[in-house]
């Protein structure tokens, strides 16, 4: 069975309690479509009263070392909170499925934990400092983006646009992000930075050292 539904990520609001699907290395930013393989009977459990509720799920990623840890594995308090898109049902129960993030909130704190987590949420909005550099670092990244995806593309030729949704420096920021090619806990520092001039000044650097390594020249 597949489910689909058209979303404006400004406009809509998330509930107050939502599941958390702690997960290793996958974070979800908001824009950023997810698509994941549901197999575990816990989270199978899960992604059942998901569809029957408000259909909202969040992704925690794993702490560094979590490995090691016994259950409840610790995860990072600031998550993506995602709309459940797409559920695509296998005979054997399991399921692929598509997140589409809404939003990044922090947990304030866990109301249950078995068989699956669910937790108590406040949504993390941006913070735009300086709304005219704002507006410059927007089109430097732009540029950027655009060479990285030229790059991850098969056929780099063509000319790449952005389209218009995403051109906003916070979705762009956000999608951005998602593409980098840095550590998962890298991310996750993108993910937590509610400053946008300062995310968009880190993405920048990182990508700019993916493009042109240190130590090479242009």
């Amino acid at each position: 069975m597949v489910e689909k539904n058209a979303l404006n990520t400004e406009k809509i609001n998330i509930p107050a309690r939502i599941p958390v699907f702690p997960l290793p290395n996958i974070i979800l930013f908001p824009h950023v479509e997810l698509p994941l393989y549901i197999f575990e009977p816990r989270y199978r459990k899960m992604l059942a009263d998901c569809r029957a509720g408000h259909k909202f799920m969040a992704i925690s990623l794993l702490k560094e070392g979590w490995e090691k840890e016994q259950e409840p594995i610790p995860s990072y308090d600031v998550i993506g909170v995602g709309y459940l898109r797409a559920v695509f049902e296998n005979p054997d129960g399991t399921s692929y499925i598509l997140l589409r993030g809404v939003a990044r909130a922090q947990i304030i704190r866990y109301v249950q934990w078995r068989p699956y987590r669910i937790a108590q949420i406040k949504r993390l909005p941006d913070r735009v400092e300086n709304p005219e550099e704002l507006a410059a670092l927007s089109r430097r990244l732009k540029r950027l983006f655009i060479q990285r995806l030229r790059w991850m593309s098969e056929d780099p030729s063509p000319a790449l646009q952005i389209p218009q949704k995403m051109a906003h420096p916070i979705t762009l920021s956000h999608m951005a992000s998602f593409i980098a090619h840095i550590s998962p806990y890298r991310k996750q520092g993108l993910l937590e930075t509610t400053n946008s001039n300062s995310r968009l000044k880190d993405l920048i650097h990182i990508l700019e050292d993916e493009i042109t390594p240190p130590g090479t020249q242009n």
